[in-house]
């Protein structure tokens, strides 16, 4: 495995399962990502900008970026 967080799931996006098109992985750790802008940064705003789910492959470590959370299989 070339990642590993304590749990992976199954997750899916508009009634379909995700699964990686290059290795074929199926299990995912999942966490998020805040989405920072230049000007949110520049007046020490940082926080009040949106965050983002992002799906690890824990068979290729490809990361997946999801602007609203899949679900959870």
């Amino acid at each position: 495995r070339a990642y590993s967080g304590d749990e992976t799931q199954h997750y899916g996006v508009g009634g379909r399962q995700l699964r990686r098109p290059h290795c074929g992985g199926e299990d995912f750790d999942a966490g998020t990502a805040l989405l920072n802008t230049a000007g949110m940064t520049f007046f020490g705003l940082d926080w009040a900008n949106r965050s983002a789910t992002v799906l690890i492959c824990t068979n290729c470590s490809h990361i997946d970026w999801f602007l609203q959370a899949p679900e959870r299989i």
